[in-house]
């Protein structure tokens, strides 16, 4: 009896070889999850521009009705490190391409200015460069859309119909709870 207990009291625990093999497919599921991970931060930081940019909209029309008076919503620097800039006054009156927001005529004021992150790999295109939000019913003259883009192919466009309202869809690749463009 003596022999048995010894015998089971050596045989608890992991021999070097199984220690080696649980490492090794620990390390082989962990190399193929962090491209995925990397994905999925990027993706949901995309998410996040998109709605504070889709938020940015809606809030330059509510802001033209609160004010009485149009405000426009310039794009600069198209790309990389571009910014966008809410004002009133007029249409290219003020600008934020210089690293601040800055109006060239002092009856002009800047309400809000952003920038997108440097080094995040997203890029800001749009077909118009100002839309002006008028105060009276609430429409957009230039209708127009905006998109964020990463360099990885998947989008996000914010549509701005005459109504002022805004919408959203995915471009490239599809992202999940969200329609494609047409």
């Amino acid at each position: 009896m003596n022999r048995t207990a010894t015998s089971r009291r050596r045989n608890l625990g992991f021999t070097l070889v199984e220690l080696c093999v649980c490492v090794g497919i620990g390390a082989a599921l962990l190399s193929q999850a962090i491209p995925s991970l990397g994905k999925m931060r990027q993706e949901r930081t995309l998410r996040a521009t998109s709605e504070a940019l889709a938020s940015d909209l809606r809030f330059a029309r509510s802001e033209a009705a609160r004010l009485g008076e149009s405000v426009h919503f310039r794009i600069s620097r198209k790309g990389a490190e571009s910014c966008y800039v809410l004002h009133t006054g007029a249409a290219n009156d003020c600008d934020c391409a210089g690293g601040q927001a800055v109006c060239k005529v002092p009856s002009s004021n800047i309400i809000k200015a952003e920038w997108l992150p440097a080094g995040k790999q997203m890029r800001l295109r749009s077909n118009a460069e100002t839309l002006q939000f008028q105060h009276r019913q609430g429409l957009v003259t230039q209708t127009g859309s905006i998109e964020l883009n990463l360099d990885s192919g998947a989008g996000i466009r914010q549509v701005v119909a005459i109504t002022g309202r805004v919408r959203n869809c995915s471009t490239g690749v599809k992202l999940s709870g969200m329609s494609k463009c047409a």
